[in-house]
Order: structure tokens, then C-alpha cells, then sequence
């Protein structure tokens, strides 16, 4: 009996699937003769016993939605599906659908072996409710869909089993159901078909179709569906929001779940071995520099990749294997590690519990899109307990036009023989660098007119610098906006140590050259990575002017301190480097910080941890357009407090009284004071600003760095000595 399908005006307009006291029970018989004997008495006895796959479900589902079905064998989930499709006849309650459904129950088993593919998939579409017409105009999609082009016109008999299975998949998968059943029907043919069907199913789901998926693989349940019923002996054990279902069935596997309550312990499975032969991955989880998600967007070098990974086994067996999969979409896999093949020891507790995390540092991936596999095995790798084909998809984002799929470790030589790649001792002179020597005894090239004034203690900002080394700690992401000669960035790279990673920005050329000299052998270790573009609120170009007699300096406005020369350089959006989270940001580009932080605001939201030490210029501001106040007030509806340095140590600032000074500055004639200084030289100029600041009341240096923080890391900066009692 087919189930009832109803009209548009019926009575069940809205669930696409409703179950009503559903029960199927089957007649049991101990001897075949007895069969007989039943039926010679006419039930005036009874030979049989009962057995009741099903009692009493009751279920809707809705269109557009996914329902789970879990439990363990013999729970009447196949049961349950094939009433769903038609194909048992109830014993009691009733089933109705509303559309046409493709049910992935049995693949092929109404394929005749004598008949050719091609015979088979016009009676087997036909069989599923499609016309001629309807056939004809699927049929190519369904060959190409099923790899098996070459043999369709060959008897199904001398098909291999993997060939068999595919072209049964792709006539159920091509028919356009509104309603689709699956029932264990997603491991068929090789991994890539595998892959290919699972994508063809998660189709169906962004088309609003309605699917019923059930598997004995939890994560997918979990991860695919928006609902979850569990089977228990033909009954409703659980029925609701994923994780919780999921949950309490994973805690009967381990024979915990012994209460009546609904609702799963959200405590700690109990300590029981789980069954004999069992192995199973109960959570995977996959990050891009700490952000976890199923799609995550990166950029080549530049974010580190991590894939946890927990399961549950027979702690009588063998460790199980442990291997994930990096592929290219479907056509390759990319990388793949497997512990058995890299000797690691995969450890668990006393109950067949472990977890598991690879990490793959500065991901080389170019452009594409790519998609991380997770593999449970046993100890040898010969058998698959459980796999999670698609944990994660990464969308690999690349300006460079180049093609290749990785970025591999190189070093380029010129005709002379000189390296490319040298620490900075032996990086390629320019005529107008010198060498000298960080504090930290690290040589350095700077220009010749040693802008940054290194020559006389190896150090530049001592206050900052002091700050910044309190404040990055090892495994750090930071990044250096304004990098200049890479005297910062140098000093990051040391402080966040091999695991952590500095992302700096300098658009001016001839500074850049000297950041790449200067950081070379921290970019071969992979904890700095160079940006040449400029950081601002929209991509495209700016003109970058320089100082009129600091060389090194330069301005992506107009500014009095400059003298006309420009540069055209490229300018992005921070947020499309996909940096977060950053932990601190370090930026320097006195009157343009407004800018550069707005392009940065997704960034900025998701980094929680984060802390900018920023250089806080109001009448650069003003001159580069931006109202102080205004941008204070933005900073703080991020949750960003200011710090000062009071003199003696870094304390927080009183932003009422912060922007009360900084409503002295309205007295101000900015631009009678531009038009007088433009033609006066740098030191002339800041001498004539702090006067104009001070005559307007404005009590605060003219040019300072805050450290802004939100108040969770203050407490903890308070608490570590760093603010209040911080001393330099």
C-alpha cells in the first residue's frame, strides 16, 4: 500500500509527513507448519506470537525540514521508512505524505539483473513516479551523475557491486522528490562518489525538500538535521533539538542511559565501556585561527588550522587509527595524515575515550575552495569504524593570479649568488641603509638618516615598547598596522614565539624593503607575514604623501607636515584579510587610525581578547577629516576603554573627562593654524600645535598612545600589575 498523498486543499496543509499511532506488528511463528495450522483454525487459535516493530509513533514533519532517526538495530527505523514510502502496510494508525518521495532505502533491489542500465533506469524512474517525458530529460543528468557512462548499455549483471550501487543512487537522487528517505544510503561507491552524493543531498536541503536521514553516523545526524527522533524497541525515546537527543542516545550506547526523564543528562557520560567492536567519532571540530565554524575563510600562509577530534571504542580493542583528509572539492585529495603512518600514539582513558588535534600552521592553501574529512579506523587502517566526510569547507581567498593549489617552502637565488631568503645581517645594502643593533642585540637596517633613532640605545617609544612586551605573551596574533622598518614587528615575532604569528602592514615601498630585509628570517619560520597594501574603509587606491624632511614618514592625507610628493599605492579593508582573532593590534599612522579601525570592525567584533595601542593625534585627526570625539565615541560602542600613561604608569583614562577635554579643541582655529604653518618645518609645526592645544584648554599631549582595552582585559591587565602599577 502505497502511502495516502494528498491534495493541495486537504485537510493537512502544512506537515509534509504526518504519523498518527503508527504501528507495525509482524506474526511470529516457531515451525513453518504452523503457518498452516493458523490458517486451517481461522484464528480460533493462535500459533504465533507477536512482535511489535512499531507502537504508537506519532510524528510531523514539516516541508523544508530534516528529521534524524537514530537508534540501534532492530529499533523499526527501516521499519518506520519503508511505511513512510509505501512499501509495508501499517497495522495500525495511519501515514500521509504530501508530494512525491525518493526513498534511499535498498539501492537497486528492483533492478532486473537481464535488463541493460539504460533499461533499468527508465523502469526504475518510472516505478518512482516520472513520465516518459520526465525520464528522457533526466536521463543524461542521471548517467553522468552515476561515472558509469561506458556500461550503461550493458546487462546489470555484469556490473560490479560499486557500479551497481551508483546507478541506482543517481535514478533516486535525479527524480526531484519533494519528500527524500535516506537510510544508510550515503557510503555508496568510492570516496569521491561518496562526497559527490552527500553534496547532492545537502542540494536538495538548501531547495527546501524535505528529508528523512537516518544513520548510525552521529555527527551527521547532528550536523544535518534540524530534528532528531530516537527509536527505541518501536518506541519514542526521544524526540526533539539535535544535540540533546543525540546526546542521551550516545549515553544509552554506553549503557547510562537508565532514566525515565525526557530530557539527557548534561553531565558526564558514566564510566561503561562501550560495546564490543565499538568505535565511533562523537565530536569533530574544525578552526581557522581559533574561529570555529563548517565554513571557514582564509588566505594562503596566513591562518593556522586545527582539527579536534573525540571518540568513543572498545577499550579491549586496539587504539584505533586516526587520519583526516584535505581535498580539492571532489577531484583530489590535497593532504592527508594518518597517526598510524606518522607512528603517533593515539592515547585513551580506561574507557576507550581519547581526542585527538592536528594542527597545520600557516595553511599553504591557494585559492579554492577545499573540504576536511575526519577517519576513524582500526589499528592497522585496513577498516573504516567512522568517517565525517565534509567537517568543514575552507574557502581559500588569493590575490595572486598564479595557479597551483600550495604554496611550497622556496628560496630564489640571483646570478651572483645571493640569497633571497638571508637573516639581516647579510641582507642585500641599499646605499641608503646602516646597519645597527635592537636592544635586544638584534642587528637591524634602518635608513641612513635613522629616523627612528636607534643609534643611541637600540630603542624607539621606550614607554610603548615596555607596554607591548608586558602585554604579548607566546602563541599570539598580532597585528602591526604602520610597520615602517619592521622595528616592531621584529620585536613581536621574538615575543610570540613559534607558535604565535605577526601580520604587518606598510605601504610605502622603500620602508617595505627594509621591513622584508629586516623580518626575512622570521617569514621563512612562518610567524610574519607582509602586506603591502594600505588599510582603509573600502579597497582601491590612495595618495600617500610624505614628510618634508623625516624620511621614513609619510601620510595617507594631505597633511601640513608633507611636501606635496606623492605615491599612489593600493588600499584594502582590513576585515578581507581575515585576521580574526587578533590579540593585539599595534597601530601607528598618526591621524589616519579612524580609517584603518573602521575597515577593521568586523575584526575588531570578533576578537574579544583584543588590545590596540594606538597613537591618539586630535589635531591630525581633524586634519584627516575625522571629529576625536566622534571616533572616540565609535571605539567605545565596540566596549573599548582608554589607557594613559600618566607619568609614572599606565592607568585608565575618565572618558567624560576625556571628551570634555577634547570639546576645548571646538575654540580652536584649525584652519587659520594649517594655512600659517604649511610653509614651517616639522619641529616648527608640533611647537606651534601645542601652544594653539594649550591656549584652547586642551591639557593633554598633542600627540599620545592609548592603550584601549575592553573591560574584561582590564581586569586582568589591572590584575597582573600591568595597569595602575605598571612602572617603566
Amino acid at each position: 500500500m502505497k502511502p495516502i498523498e494528498l491534495p493541495q486543499e486537504a485537510a493537512l496543509p502544512n506537515a509534509a509527513i504526518s504519523v498518527k499511532n503508527l504501528g507495525k506488528c509482524y506474526q511470529l511463528y516457531n515451525q513453518p507448519h504452523d503457518r498452516l495450522k493458523q490458517f486451517l483454525w481461522r484464528g480460533r487459535r493462535q500459533y504465533f506470537r507477536e512482535f511489535w516493530a512499531l507502537r504508537d509513533v506519532s510524528f510531523e514533519v514539516m516541508p523544508g525540514e530534516v528529521l534524524g532517526i537514530i537508534g540501534r538495530n532492530g529499533s523499526g527505523k527501516s521499519t518506520l521508512l519503508q511505511l513512510v514510502c509505501g512499501t509495508l502496510t501499517p497495522t495500525s494508525g495511519e501515514v500521509a505524505v504530501k508530494g512525491r518521495v525518493a526513498a534511499l532505502l535498498e539501492l537497486g533491489a528492483g533492478f532486473n539483473p537481464e535488463f541493460s542500465g539504460r533499461e533499468n533506469v527508465f523502469m526504475s524512474a518510472a516505478i518512482m513516479g516520472l513520465s516518459s517525458k520526465e525520464i528522457e530529460a533526466r536521463y543524461e543528468d542521471i548517467v553522468d551523475f552515476s561515472g558509469i557512462r561506458d556500461f550503461i548499455d550493458q546487462p546489470v549483471k555484469t556490473y560490479s557491486s560499486g557500479m551497481y550501487v551508483r546507478l541506482a543512487f543517481s535514478v533516486a537522487i535525479n527524480v526531484d522528490p519533494d519528500i527524500l528517505v535516506i537510510d544508510e544510503a550515503l557510503s555508496v561507491g568510492d570516496g569521491e562518489f561518496a562526497r559527490k552524493s552527500f553534496d547532492r543531498i545537502r542540494d536538495l536541503k538548501k531547495a527546501g525538500k524535505t528529508i528523512l536521514f537516518c544513520s548510525h553516523s552521529l555527527y551527521q545526524v547532528e550536523a544535518f538535521c534540524d530534528r532528531v527522533l530516537w527509536l527505541d524497541h518501536g518506541d519514542i525515546k526521544l524526540f526533539g533539538n539535535p544535540q540533546e537527543t543525540v546526546q542521551g542516545y550516545s549515553i544509552s550506547l554506553l549503557g547510562g542511559a537508565k532514566t525515565e526523564s525526557a530530557a539527557p543528562s548534561t553531565t558526564t557520560p558514566p564510566a561503561i565501556s562501550a560495546p564490543e567492536g565499538y568505535a565511533r567519532l562523537c565530536h569533530v571540530e574544525v578552526s581557522l585561527d581559533g574561529e570555529i565554524g563548517s565554513v571557514l575563510r582564509g588566505r594562503p600562509d596566513e591562518n593556522d588550522l586545527s582539527i579536534r577530534l573525540q571518540f568513543e571504542s572498545d577499550p579491549q580493542l586496539p587504539a584505533p587509527t586516526v587520519g583526516v583528509t584535505i581535498s580539492y572539492g571532489t577531484l583530489m585529495t590535497v593532504a592527508c595524515v594518518v597517526s598510524r603512518s606518522e607512528n603517533v600514539p593515539i592515547e585513551r582513558d580506561q574507557h576507550g575515550r581519547g581526542e585527538v588535534t592536528i594542527d597545520f600552521p600557516a595553511l599553504p592553501l591557494r585559492k579554492g575552495e577545499y573540504l576536511v574529512a575526519a577517519y576513524l579506523g582500526n589499528e592497522d587502517a585496513v577498516h573504516i569504524y567512522d568517517s565525517v566526510q565534509i567537517a568543514a569547507t575552507l574557502q581559500i581567498e588569493d590575490p595572486l593570479p598564479e595557479p597551483g593549489l600550495v604554496n611550497l617552502v622556496h628560496h630564489w637565488h640571483t646570478s651572483v649568488g645571493h640569497s633571497m631568503a638571508l637573516p639581516p645581517t647579510s641582507a642585500p645594502k641599499d646605499a641608503n641603509w646602516q646597519l645597527l643593533k635592537l636592544f635586544t642585540g638584534r642587528p637591524f637596517w634602518v635608513d641612513r638618516a635613522d629616523s627612528l633613532q636607534l643609534a643611541k640605545s637600540g630603542m624607539f617609544e621606550p614607554l610603548e615598547t615596555a607596554l607591548l612586551r608586558e602585554l604579548i605573551k607566546p602563541g599570539d596574533k598580532v597585528l602591526d598596522i604602520g610597520a615602517n622598518m619592521g622595528y616592531y614587528t621584529v620585536l613581536f615575532a621574538d615575543w610570540v614565539g613559534a607558535s604565535g604569528i605577526v601580520h604587518a602592514v606598510e605601504p610605502d615601498p622603500d620602508n617595505f624593503a627594509l621591513l622584508d630585509a629586516n623580518t626575512r628570517d622570521f617569514q621563512q619560520q612562518g610567524r610574519v607575514h607582509l602586506h603591502t597594501p594600505a588599510l582603509s574603509e573600502s579597497s582601491g587606491t590612495a595618495k600617500l604623501f610624505h614628510s618634508k624632511d623625516n624620511v621614513g614618514m609619510h601620510r595617507l592625507y594631505d597633511s601640513i607636515c608633507c611636501d606635496g610628493s606623492f605615491r599612489e599605492v593600493v588600499v584594502c579593508r582590513g576585515d578581507d584579510l581575515a585576521l580574526a582573532p587578533l590579540d593585539v593590534i599595534k597601530i601607528d599612522i598618526e591621524g589616519y587610525e579612524a580609517f584603518a579601525l573602521r575597515g577593521l570592525s568586523e575584526t575588531l567584533t570578533h576578537s574579544p581578547n583584543l588590545k590596540i595601542l594606538c597613537e591618539f593625534s586630535p589635531l591630525s585627526m581633524m586634519e584627516a577629516g575625522v571629529q576625536p570625539l566622534q571616533w572616540l565615541k565609535w571605539m567605545e560602542s565596540f566596549g573599548f576603554i582608554a589607557i594613559a600613561h600618566n607619568g609614572t604608569s599606565w592607568s585608565p583614562v575618565v572618558h567624560d573627562d576625556l571628551k570634555r577635554e577634547l570639546n576645548c579643541l571646538d575654540n580652536l582655529d584649525f584652519t587659520g593654524l594649517t594655512s600659517t604653518l604649511k610653509t614651517r618645518n616639522n619641529d616648527a609645526i608640533t611647537d606651534a600645535a601645542i601652544k594653539a592645544a594649550a591656549a584652547c584648554g586642551y591639557p593633554r599631549p598633542i600627540l599620545e598612545n592609548l592603550l584601549l582595552v575592553r573591560p574584561q582585559s582590564l581586569q586582568a591587565l589591572t590584575d597582573s600589575g600591568i595597569v595602575f602599577n605598571f612602572k617603566t
